[in-house]
């Protein structure tokens, strides 16, 4: 398939099963004995500082009214705020943003954070740490800088499409041989991990013209799940079994959740074109 050929979000399925089985096990072996990895969405070279990780983005993203999740967690302390009176016309949440309505979704995404809020000496409260995590798998390639797409594109670091170098520690490895199991050539890699009582809230990535993503679960649990929102606002819940492989559309409205008690690990690849959805 050429990259013209690319089908855009309209035209795909909000998921579909991929016809390939892989030894979650075998890398969960792996991920036990890497080197010490840092948190791809904030290390200072990792993909996610420039993109997913600014609070801006994110703020936008899951339709939050605070600019940074201490300041929203510092206004629900101050305002001693009850999950329960959040759907009250007359709370006090209610009155303290002037008579206007609290998103339903917003304390639940403030609340996976509270094990990761300190006080400063100042009083005031900062996050150390996420309930949302990535592991790099690869990383950013300068040799991608120059090359031709069908469209312009940034010369920049901020193209996920010039993230397809492998990182030391998975080279020679079955993660390798995984990520270059697909007609497809892979791009950006990396391992999502989810804590318990962690979600993402509805959010468009980028169209399937520009890429798919494929995901593998390594390690789930019967509270964890996805849903989609087509474009004639049906939604569609699937749930992902460890080894498998699944396409989600993420060019439309999408949501993930762990509502278990232990975390969720998945990979995420990223391939440049759309054989595998055989399509």
């Amino acid at each position: 398939m050429c990259i013209r050929d690319r089908l855009k979000r309209e035209h795909l399925p909000p998921f579909k099963k991929l016809p390939y089985t892989f030894d979650y096990e075998r890398i969960n072996e792996i991920v036990r004995n890497m080197p010490e990895q840092g948190d791809d969405l904030k290390e200072k070279e990792g993909y996610g500082d420039l993109v997913g990780g600014k609070s801006a983005k994110l703020q936008k993203a899951f339709g939050l009214k605070f600019t940074s999740i201490e300041d929203a967690y510092q206004f629900l302390v101050n305002n001693d705020v009850a999950e329960s009176e959040l759907y009250e016309k007359d709370s006090k949440i209610t009155k303290a943003l002037g008579g206007r309505k609290m998103a339903w979704d917003y304390r639940s995404y403030v609340k996976p954070y509270e094990n990761y809020i300190v006080k400063d000496k100042d009083g005031k409260y900062e996050v150390n740490g996420s309930p949302y995590k990535q592991i790099g798998l690869t990383e950013y390639n300068p040799a991608m800088e120059n090359r031709v797409y069908d469209k312009k594109i940034p010369k920049s670091r901020l193209d996920e499409r010039h993230y397809n170098k492998v990182k030391d520690w998975v080279k020679g490895t079955y993660i390798e041989e995984v990520l270059n199991s697909f007609k497809a050539e892979h791009t950006r890699a990396r391992i999502a991990i989810m804590d318990p009582g962690a979600f993402i809230g509805d959010h468009i990535d980028y169209n399937t013209d520009y890429s798919v993503r494929y995901h593998i679960p390594l390690t789930t649990n019967e509270g964890c799940g996805f849903h989609v929102i087509d474009r004639q606002g049906v939604k569609h819940e699937q749930t992902m079994a460890p080894g498998e492989c699944w396409f989600l559309n993420q060019g439309l409205k999408h949501s993930a959740w762990n509502k278990g008690k232990t975390p969720r690990a998945h990979i995420i690849i990223s391939v440049l074109t759309q054989e595998d959805l055989d399509v």
